[in-house]
């Protein structure tokens, strides 16, 4: 028999490194220990189990622990808890669940897999039987059949916190007849995009009567007589009915059982891991949400708690376990979530990120339709890509919209990661059919007018700047769109001369003032803008994004 790896956790990355060390070496003796009863499931899919989208929790499992045993050649042991890391004897304590039994078990290398947990805010009422977290499949099933029971159609349901899993779970509530309530602490929902492109989700969740509290924390839940909660206070003084409560504040790494050994966890609470994924603990590696991963763009260490991740992490941990040598340097991070039928997307960093991590960026706002217009279901996309001003190197993407969000957002994540500047954007050969794509794509475009500003043929003036200020003392703020367009909504001491009647107005504007020129989507402003730049004007610029961007709705 060859050398004995153990891993400790066996849902992504967990059973990644499982199967890694088994393509590597058939001699291996792996033993793979889960306190759960289920293994390698899609945890990402869990609220769309809750709200009935995906049919029966058979669906989830990408394997069973007998599947996986058997095609592997794997000591499955479910329903096995390690209690404790021996390094100096190379051994682990475990309690097998079912019996109660202690035993310990000893390898040659050990990879931890143990994930995270939901964080828990101290509350009393925490343990009331109508207050759910979202991180396992019993916690799933344990809120559908909640949710089932209850047949009314004005029920409500207040989610505390605006993370990714609550969020996801709007729809599921919806569909059990609950109406919605969203309590943020911070002063925006999803912190990790940026604000101009969350105002659009925060604006459509008001449009669906979902009602968001920002800046906002829960201070108590009240219970009934019958032990469940009916309602949530908060310490601005609200009380919000709820017939169920759902926290999902974030998870953390679960580190217990590393540090108790020695193994050292950085600032951000999660396991340090060199380039190989081992811990400072010769033999013992460390893969998934536990541990941490380098941001390639901003160098910050942290867990990122996502899939794809863990995935690569467990793949790089069971292959330097079983003797390999390779190397995990990090990632692009990059993250999709969908909202009932709104996909929000992100790879690279935002644009606050890219300033607090020492860039000196700008960013572009676009709006655009996710495939051809004349074909039928286009959809407009908000987009907004930064990008390092000196260099015009690409940071980051972010988009939102109803259809096209992660075909861009993937193909953004690909350019950051070979290193593109926005310029090369425009150069992108992307497929070209009606119903999927444009002759010119949202990203060609982007990186047209990333050579535009590079060239000095465009400037631009940031929406939160204009609206927080107002149009700056002297300067003319220019609308160009048709006069049916300006009298059903505009920019407050707008002036309008439409795009196609410019040349015929020249006299009404003053070629010493600064004009900032605005449309619906931001085209006809570039046109009026080099009409004005030929025609002598020498400090026009535009309103980046437009009217769509000073509106922010989908």
């Amino acid at each position: 028999m060859g050398k004995k790896i153990i891993i400790i956790g066996g849902i992504a990355a967990g059973t990644a490194a499982a199967a890694k060390c088994r393509r590597m070496d058939e001699g291996l003796e792996i033993v793979l220990y889960e306190k759960d009863k289920y293994i390698s499931y899609g945890t990402c899919g869990l609220p769309y189990f809750v709200s009935g989208k995906i049919k029966g929790i058979n669906k989830l499992l990408i394997n069973t622990p007998g599947h996986f045993a058997k095609r592997f050649n794997i000591d499955v042991r479910t329903r096995h808890e390690v209690l404790k890391i021996i390094p100096e004897d190379k051994k682990i304590l475990v309690r097998d669940l079912k019996s109660g039994n202690l035993f310990q078990d000893s390898y040659d290398r050990l990879i931890l897999a143990t994930g995270s947990d939901p964080v828990r805010i101290p509350l009393q009422g925490f343990d009331a039987e109508n207050v759910f977290t979202l991180k396992t499949l019993k916690d799933s099933i344990k809120l559908k059949t909640f949710l089932g029971k209850d047949k009314r159609s004005d029920k409500s349901a207040v989610i505390i916190g605006g993370g990714f899993i609550g969020l996801e779970l709007i729809e599921a509530f919806m569909e059990y007849g609950c109406r919605v309530s969203i309590v943020e602490k911070m002063d925006q929902l999803l912190p990790a995009f940026d604000r101009e492109i969350i105002e659009y989700l925060e604006n459509y969740l008001d449009s669906r009567d979902v009602a968001v509290f920002k800046q906002e924390e829960a201070a108590r839940l009240v219970r009934d007589k019958s032990g469940l909660v009916n309602s949530v206070e908060t310490r601005g003084g609200r009380k919000l009915k709820a017939d169920l409560v759902f926290f999902g504040i974030g998870v953390r790494p679960n580190t217990g059982l590393a540090r108790e050994c020695g193994i050292k966890t950085g600032d951000s609470g999660a396991i340090e891991v060199d380039r190989s994924m081992m811990t400072n603990i010769e033999d013992i590696y460390a893969a998934g949400d536990c541990c941490q991963c380098r941001n390639t763009i901003s160098g910050e260490l942290r867990s990122y708690n996502l899939a794809s991740i863990a995935n690569r992490q467990g793949w790089t941990a069971g292959y330097n376990a079983a003797g390999g040598s390779e190397v995990f340097s990090g990632s692009n991070i990059t993250s999709m979530i969908r909202i009932l039928d709104i996909a929000i997307g992100k790879t690279g960093l935002g644009y606050r990120e890219a300033k607090a991590s020492g860039h000196d960026p700008a960013y572009i706002e676009l709006h655009y339709n996710s495939h051809a217009g004349y074909y039928p279901g286009a959809q407009l996309m908000h987009c907004l890509a930064v990008y390092e001003k000196s260099t015009g190197r690409l940071l980051g993407m972010q988009a939102i919209g109803k259809d096209g969000i992660d075909k861009r957002i993937d193909t953004a994540a690909a350019a950051i990661g070979n290193g593109m500047d926005i310029c090369q954007l425009a150069e992108l050969d992307l497929s070209y059919q009606p119903a999927y794509g444009s002759a010119r794509d949202a990203l060609n475009i982007l990186g047209m007018i990333g050579e535009n500003l590079k060239k000095g043929q465009v400037g631009f003036v940031d929406i939160p700047g204009l609206k927080e200020n107002g149009i700056p003392e002297g300067s003319i703020l220019l609308d160009v769109r048709s006069e049916k367009e300006f009298t059903a909504g505009h920019i407050q001491g707008a002036v309008h001369i439409h795009v196609d009647e410019l040349r015929q107005n020249l006299e009404r504007l003053d070629k010493d003032r600064e004009i900032i020129i605005y449309c619906k989507t931001g085209y006809r402003a570039y046109l009026a803008l080099r009409i004005l730049a030929n025609e002598g004007f020498g400090d026009v610029k535009l309103l980046n994004g437009s009217y769509l961007s000073w509106m922010r709705e989908i």
